[in-house]
């Protein structure tokens, strides 16, 4: 019976190139994709506190107001909500649960003027935050709620959707803590509303949801690459540079 060569092409060894194709393939189509879709933003940090709350976020404790009421300096302050919901201003009025709308009448009413007359502006909105796990810099990020938002929109503003992200591994979990009640799963078909417009699934986020977003197989793999290798299998696939990774190595004078 004659013998293979050092050199033929096992039926295995067809297999494993195949799928490594197919890996590679794959997580050049997704790369493309998320970058023209949902590009990141130069920094991720400032994109996350920047954008000004929608118009039916509720104030809450401890979330930082900027006050200013025509010909009244006495009311101008940068002043954070007390434990009771109230500005520590004037008469104190009670602001907690309003929208900002609603606050500018309430201290209008307070000082004694018109709303008009009133200037009022979310200057940090920290009563609430989202947090967003999975292939996001590695590891779990907190970012301020600001106010009712899809939550692929949400991912989109920051940043939370690089590539090597899997979009059919997209979960929001709200555990209803203060309500009492018992956590709920919502799975999101970010595809679908992506491609085609379908918001059936873009649950509107709340505070202290938990996002979730799992990670291809290819970003997976690169993983299991050698030192010498993964940057370059992430550059090939269009990952994220190095620096977005935790199990990059950084120098010894970063980590100091």
């Amino acid at each position: 019976m004659g013998t293979r060569g050092a050199g033929a092409w096992f039926p295995g060894k067809a297999a494993a190139a195949a799928a490594a194709a197919g890996v590679f393939l794959a997580g050049c189509s997704d790369a493309r994709f998320l970058a023209r879709t949902c590009p990141s933003p130069p920094d991720p940090a400032a994109a996350s506190a920047a954008p000004a709350p929608a118009a039916d976020y509720r104030l809450t404790c401890p979330d930082v107001l900027e006050v200013a009421v025509a010909d009244r300096p006495g009311w101008d302050a940068v002043a954070a909500l007390d434990l009771d919901g109230r500005l520590p201003l004037g008469d104190r009025p009670r602001v907690e649960g309003l929208t900002l709308d609603e606050a500018r009448e309430a201290v209008a009413r307070a000082a004694g003027v018109p709303a008009g007359r009133v200037h009022l502006a979310l200057a940090a909105p920290r009563g609430g935050r989202v947090y967003v796990h999975g292939p996001v810099r590695g590891h779990t990020r907190v970012v301020p709620y600001q106010g009712p938002e899809p939550v692929v929109g949400f991912l989109r503003r920051v940043g939370g959707l690089p590539p090597g992200s899997e979009l059919s591994a997209v979960y929001v979990v709200r555990p209803n803590v203060a309500a009492g009640g018992r956590a709920e799963v919502f799975r999101v078909n970010a595809p679908a509303v992506l491609l085609d417009q379908d918001q059936s699934t873009n649950v509107t986020l709340r505070p202290s949801d938990q996002v979730y977003v799992g990670e291809t197989r290819g970003s997976s793999f690169s993983r299991a690459l050698p030192s010498w290798l993964g940057p370059a299998y992430r550059r090939l696939l269009g990952l994220f540079p190095d620096e977005w990774w935790p199990f990059t190595r950084r120098p010894a004078a970063a980590r100091e």
